[in-house]
């Protein structure tokens, strides 16, 4: 097993970060072949008098303010052949290291996505909103249309050759991971970022259908704020959401897995409009924010 480098950001993070950490150390991978990172991101709270209680961890710094920029703090102390992602609201499964190097393993792979479940125990409608999004980023990394691609820091893998080749992180608030997919892509080939569903970690803020249209929200509202589509264009790639017709493979893919009953099927499409109801309205937002301020 090639030796595994994880870098985990925090800002105050001190809810779910002991967590975090503890999943970390309990990985069935051998002691061995593994550091955990965590780069304090200027918290106020008590997560870095937490994250010093873990003597196995090693703790950095980063003054200047983003994920991004403390990813890349810890990226210059790594010392791994594979760097691998996740965020302090994070818990992965105990054999998340080894499934991760088992993937690794395949000559072409230099990229892996894993698969991201919500809460402890999620209730019937979120596991099925939970199915549903993984079910999207398979159908992503399979259809090889480029405007499709994205990435997530949260649960993901990088063979440290890939920094070495294309540097590291652009120090952006949205976009970067995703930038750094397409950059692989053109680098190496589509068969070079790989989804792997075994590779699996839990989002600990999402325990609720309630939470996840929140963060739906959000995310409708910061990437347009953020600028991201004219940051991704500036590297002369653009995206998009799926359409009408790639969703509804997808959905009928999630049903077809599944075995959803007839009432199960319908309620996963209430479910899916209502997420797509809640980025456009996050959408709607930024936009009215940016007539209500308009940038100088």
């Amino acid at each position: 097993m090639q030796k595994i480098s994880v870098i985990v950001p925090f800002y105050n993070a001190e809810k779910y970060l002991r967590s975090c950490i503890t999943a970390l150390l309990s990985q069935d991978a051998s002691q061995e072949n593994y550091e955990v990172i965590l780069v304090d991101n200027n918290s106020t709270d008590s997560s870095v008098a937490i994250a010093k209680q873990f003597p196995r961890v090693k703790v950095l710094s980063e003054s200047r303010q983003g994920a991004y920029a403390a990813r890349n703090t810890g990226l210059a102390e790594a010392r791994g052949e594979i760097i691998a992602f996740t965020d302090a609201d994070c818990l992965p499964d105990r054999d998340w290291l080894r499934n991760m190097g088992t993937t690794m393993q395949s000559a072409q792979v230099r990229l892996v996505l894993g698969s991201r479940l919500w809460a402890h125990k999620p209730s019937a409608l979120l596991s099925m909103l939970e199915t549903y999004e993984n079910q999207k980023v398979e159908f992503m990394v399979k259809s090889h249309i480029k405007e499709l691609y994205y990435g997530y820091t949260n649960n993901m893998a990088v063979q440290r050759e890939v920094f070495d080749t294309l540097g590291p992180f652009e120090e952006r608030s949205r976009g970067a991971d995703t930038l750094l997919v397409r950059r692989t892509i053109d680098a190496y080939s589509y068969e070079a970022v790989c989804y792997a569903p075994s590779v699996r970690v839990r989002h600990l803020e999402i325990g609720s259908v309630w939470k996840h249209y929140q963060k739906m929200w959000v995310y409708g509202r910061s990437n347009l704020l953020s600028g991201r589509e004219v940051f991704l264009r500036s590297f002369n790639y653009r995206e998009r959401p799926l359409n009408r017709h790639e969703a509804q493979q997808v959905f009928e893919e999630t049903v077809r897995r599944e075995g959803y009953s007839k009432l199960r099927t319908r309620l996963l499409a209430f479910l899916t409009m209502l997420e797509a109801c809640a980025y456009l309205s996050g959408q709607w937002a930024a936009r009215w924010h940016l007539y209500r301020h308009p940038r100088a």
